[in-house]
């Protein structure tokens, strides 16, 4: 691993922030609390809203799961190695995105996949 001691301590510093954030952003969003009771509008009204707080769990989730994914890199001394093509992370980038895991060229073409995949769907028809 390339980064510095000052580097590695800014990085767990910036992680280290991320989890406290995500850590409140799941406690406000706790699947138990979604449900909102009858009486409340109308059903499809409580749909929707239920909807979009489970959404927001599953996102913080994600990122609570990206988060550990960092960290444990970042224990490994493996946080600034992409994980699809083994080239180096700049540290520039890893300060942007702590949780980076791929190179810039890497998440460009995943990226990229993605966006052609919801672009042209497939039918099975």
């Amino acid at each position: 691993m390339s980064l510095n001691s000052a580097q590695q301590n800014s990085l767990k510093e910036k992680l280290d922030g991320l989890k406290q954030s995500i850590q409140e952003e799941l406690r406000q969003h706790n699947p138990e609390s979604l449900q909102i009771q009858s009486g409340e509008g109308d059903r499809l009204t409580n749909d929707a809203l239920n909807a979009d707080e489970m959404a927001q769990y599953l996102h913080h989730h994600a990122e609570w799961q990206a988060l550990q994914r960092a960290q444990a890199r970042l224990n490994e001394n493996v946080a600034d190695i992409c994980s699809e093509c083994g080239s180096a992370i700049p540290f520039a980038r890893l300060e942007a995105e702590p949780t980076a895991e791929r190179c810039i060229d890497c998440q460009s073409k995943l990226e990229a996949n993605d966006h052609r995949l919801h672009l042209h769907p497939h039918s099975s028809m």
